[in-house]
């Protein structure tokens, strides 16, 4: 089903701010962005009261072991992170893709370097955690050979900006609804695809594996496209440092390894899960708790009307 189109007069209104926040972000010292998205960010969570309190539900019921106070200090945590984040990508854009590596060194990319060495591709899997933004630019700077995918956004103009940047990295972004042939074809020409599969997706899209201890629906597209091409699946995850940020490689699962039942499409979206899982148990405040990832199996904290 087509989304409604947005209105044009507020689409205009949208690009403008995000102009002004861009000029006045691109003007400023590292610490000024970081003290604005923290400010951002918090601003954030108390105008967005409905995804507050989403993301409370997804943290009581994740962790009842913790108190209602830790619980509510890793929240304020992650809305601060996220400002800051949202603030700091825009910075970076305007950075040459040279001189995004210097701002987020690679931890272990002889990993990402093997996988390909092998020739079958590389799946290269992250989650909406840390900056996960910047880590693309830093994947898309040291590989022109680099396939996403990505749903249009319902502004045309910021849209039209963001293919733009896009362009400049050489990275190639497929829309989500049409994307399994492109990704296929992609691993087969031994480029590195990047996915973010620690979102919900419809149960008819989607297996019912465990996600930080509660199931929930996930893709097992990564999964299969790496069994059908025995690519290497290698685990990214860019962690914020201060001003600047290190995105981390995490040891892979070779699929050219693994039993018939360990390629299972099912247990292996299962593992995928578990590293993804296991990264955000160890900084909670990283992760966009936000997002309603337990939608459609009754335990979902969808926000409030």
């Amino acid at each position: 089903m087509a989304r409604r189109k947005k209105n044009r007069l507020l689409q205009h209104a949208e690009y403008a701010l995000y102009r002004l926040i861009v000029a006045a972000v691109r003007q400023a010292s590292d610490d000024t962005v970081l003290r604005w998205g923290s400010r951002f960010g918090m601003l954030a969570g108390k105008i967005l009261r409905g995804r507050d309190r989403l993301a409370m539900r997804n943290l009581r019921d994740t962790f009842p072991e913790k108190s209602e106070g830790e619980r509510r200090e890793i929240l304020d945590k992650c809305w601060r992170h996220f400002g800051r984040e949202m603030l700091g990508y825009v910075r970076l854009q305007a950075i040459p893709p040279s001189e995004v590596l210097e701002r987020c060194p690679l931890v272990n990319s002889h990993l990402l370097e093997e996988g390909l060495e092998a020739g079958h591709g590389v799946m290269l899997i992250s989650a909406h955690f840390g900056g996960w933004e910047v880590g693309g630019l830093a994947v898309m700077a040291l590989s022109h050979n680099v396939v996403t995918v990505a749903r249009p956004l319902d502004n045309e103009f910021l849209e039209r900006d963001l293919q733009q940047i896009r362009a400049r990295t050489g990275a190639k972004v497929i829309d989500r609804k049409a994307a399994a042939r492109p990704l296929m074809k992609a691993l087969a020409d031994n480029a590195i695809v990047v996915l973010l599969p620690d979102q919900a997706v419809l149960p008819r899209e989607g297996v019912l594996v465990p996600f930080l201890g509660r199931a929930a629906w996930t893709t097992p597209a990564p999964a299969r496209m790496a069994v059908r091409q025995d690519s290497r699946i290698v685990f990214a995850f860019c962690i914020p440092d201060g001003t600047r940020h290190r995105l981390e490689f995490d040891e892979p699962i070779r699929v050219d390894q693994l039993t018939e039942g360990e390629r299972d499409p099912v247990a292996l979206t299962k593992r995928i899960n578990d590293v993804i899982s296991a990264r955000i148990a160890a900084r909670p405040e990283l992760w966009l708790w936000m997002h309603d990832r337990w939608k459609g199996t009754g335990e979902s904290g969808a926000p409030d009307a």
